[in-house]
């Protein structure tokens, strides 16, 4: 069978913005030139994916589905059930205007995580019985239609969306767009005492704030509307999106790390979601494989409830461990080298800043002190911050290695806890700098597969021989026959 002709339309449409945009910007012709320019690529990209859409085909076999085209460059794709991680429905405004769905294969791998292995556009009704077959052979059961009234294990309101917008974007990011928002009050407020135009001076802050901290909450707010989560049997399913509906599912077998989170915000509110690490995830084309969200910001007490309900095999009864007083030492001195650092870059600017507010006739009172040592004063404020911060990490990292789980807490301003199970992890690296060495403690990296490729999980500093029971307990668990190989096939 072929994918539906739309699919010719969305791909098209896609290329023509690039095409269209190069150009606008780039070129530097006549307006008849440039439309002739338009047209002739519209034409070129329309017969382009004509023909690709002619040329392939999409065959649903009894043990898996070969994808097959037979232009210039040829291709045939074999995507064994067996290897399936998961099948992701996704429709954008296009599809909506058609009538169709976008079936996303993905496998469980490293290496294609960012892109699905394959993108099937079909009409909803022939999606869904795709969709369907495909989740027979990898659950054994039926995939829950739009049509069947399930229950999510949590509600999720249009508030909890908003509020889950606002307040998990980045501690990081929202301290950033604070600093833009200010900068360009001042911006502002000096152009008016001066009496000169701030143009730009004001706009491009502001517009930095809108693209750091006002873009990604509202992109959050449009993504997960609607949310719903539930289980059947050992599948998770997700539902979400206002724009471009996405509904997923996965094996619980496929989850290799879940990860509750909160900002700090989110914290001051006693609120916390929950991410799971999974292959093969990517929710639409081109958006880079996002980690799945399988609970948005809910109070604690709630998010550990839906931990049990929704991923039990995640729960153990934890003992975990803080950081050593020697890694108390090793990040003191790492927090003093880097102020010395800091302090030693703002010397400069600072006496620049300084003279030039003394050259100013029009500003002065308090206005002149604060602009003549707001940088020093800014610095030292940040000395502050890097010697808190090192007292919050060495107070808030913690360890705990369990029978089949282990797990990390981390984070200064971005809080979470990552609980791991040891069969999924790919590889340790336990490393000592020169300061660690000093103090006999080390660090530990844990990089295991997930929908962003190969992640990278940190520890704080422990004992080299208290971290050692990672590799240690992964490798006891396969020679005991523990390890169960049928969960964990790539």
């Amino acid at each position: 069978m072929r994918c539906h002709p739309t699919i010719i339309v969305e791909n098209s449409f896609r290329a023509i913005i690039w095409i269209t945009f190069i150009i606008l910007v780039i070129g530097q012709f006549e307006m008849s030139i440039t439309g002739g320019l338009l047209a002739a690529s519209l034409v070129a990209v329309i017969l382009f994916h004509y023909r690709q859409w002619k040329r392939t085909t999409v065959q649903f076999n009894e043990m898996d589905i070969v994808v097959e085209r037979t232009t210039l460059f040829k291709l045939k794709k074999t995507l064994p059930y067996s290897r399936i991680a998961s099948v992701n429905v996704n429709r954008g405004v296009i599809n909506r205007l058609f009538g169709t769905s976008k079936l996303m294969i993905n496998i469980n791998s490293g290496h294609n995580a960012m892109v699905p292995e394959a993108t099937l556009t079909f009409k909803e009704d022939v999606a869904d019985r795709l969709r369907d077959r495909i989740s027979q052979r990898l659950y054994n059961h039926d995939y829950f239609s739009e049509e069947e009234e399930v229950e999510s294990i949590v509600s999720s309101s249009p508030i909890d969306v908003i509020i889950h917008g606002l307040f998990s974007v980045s501690t990081y990011q929202s301290i950033m767009g604070c600093i833009f928002l200010a900068y360009s009050g001042i911006e502002m407020y000096i152009s008016t005492m001066a009496e000169y135009e701030a143009g730009g001076k004001v706009l491009l802050p502001l517009m930095m704030f809108f693209m750091v901290q006002i873009l990604p909450a509202i992109t959050h707010i449009i993504r997960y509307y609607g949310f719903k989560v539930y289980r059947k049997e050992d599948t998770i399913y997700l539902q979400h999106g206002l724009i471009r509906t996405y509904r997923t599912s996965f094996n619980i077998h496929k989850i290799n790390a879940i990860r509750v989170k909160s900002t700090l915000f989110a914290r001051l509110l006693n609120k916390s979601y929950i991410e799971a690490e999974v292959v093969g995830m990517v929710s639409a084309d081109g958006d880079g494989g996002a980690r799945p969200v399988i609970s948005l910001l809910k109070n604690d007490a709630v998010t550990q409830r839906i931990l049990q309900e929704l991923v039990p095999e995640f729960i153990y009864e934890r003992t975990p461990n803080k950081q050593p007083k020697n890694a108390r030492s090793v990040l003191l001195i790492r927090a003093i080298i880097a102020s010395s650092i800091l302090v030693a870059a703002m010397i400069y600017p600072s006496i620049l800043i300084y003279n030039e507010i003394a050259t100013q006739t029009w500003i002065v009172g308090t206005l002149r002190t604060i602009l003549q040592y707001g940088l020093p004063l800014l610095t030292a404020l940040a000395v502050l911050a890097i010697m808190y911060g090192a007292h919050i990490s060495y107070t808030i990292r913690e360890f705990d290695a369990g029978e089949e789980l282990f797990t990390f807490v981390n984070g200064i301003l971005d809080r979470e806890i990552v609980v791991m199970n040891y069969d999924k992890v790919q590889m340790v690296w336990i490393t000592k700098g020169p300061i660690a060495r000093m103090f006999d403690v080390a660090k530990g990296d844990v990089y295991m597969l997930s929908s962003l490729g190969t992640t990278k999980i940190s520890s704080g500093y422990f004992s080299e021989k208290e971290l050692n029971k990672i590799n240690d307990v992964a490798i006891g668990r396969i020679a005991s026959g523990k390890y169960d190989h049928r969960l964990n096939l790539i």
